[in-house]
């Protein structure tokens, strides 16, 4: 059996994931990081970005929009405003939301303040549509 370490995935409204997982690769804003059991101490800013982790020989995958990743002895955490995992996500409503976003966004008379609030609303849909797009790819692929 492979060795494993503890991950925790919070946001301030969920606790999104609590499981033994093998291995884990996010993406820090210094790049991707990869964390196996017995990694070293770290805490680093994360991205908006699909994040992968590795339970019980599989790939799974989700989605992270910025916060925090803290790596130490217990295992890793990661605080975010907003965590989905890819089997969460709907597709269809995350589409229709970045088109009403892309949308607002093209829309002339729009305020600063509502076309920086559309930005943030569409670069998030799009890590959300990504992360679906990952994990439809790596569907049945088994590690180890």
């Amino acid at each position: 059996m492979p060795k494993t370490f503890k991950l925790k995935v919070l946001t301030p409204s969920a606790t999104i994931l609590d499981e033994e997982v093998e291995q884990i690769i996010a993406r820090s804003i210094d790049g991707e990081i990869g964390v196996l059991p017995d990694h070293i101490p770290l805490i680093t800013p994360l991205s908006l970005a699909p994040f992968q982790y590795f339970s019980g020989g599989e790939r799974k995958v989700a989605a992270v929009l910025g916060g925090m990743m803290e790596v130490s002895k217990e295992g890793v955490t990661i605080i975010s405003d907003h965590a989905a995992l890819a089997e969460n996500i709907d597709s269809v409503v995350a589409e229709r939301e970045k088109e009403l976003a892309a949308a607002k966004l093209a829309h002339k008379s729009t305020e600063q303040v509502e076309v920086q609030q559309a930005e943030m609303e569409l670069a998030k849909l799009l890590v959300m549509l990504e992360t679906v797009e990952l994990a439809r790819r790596l569907k049945n692929t088994r590690v180890g």
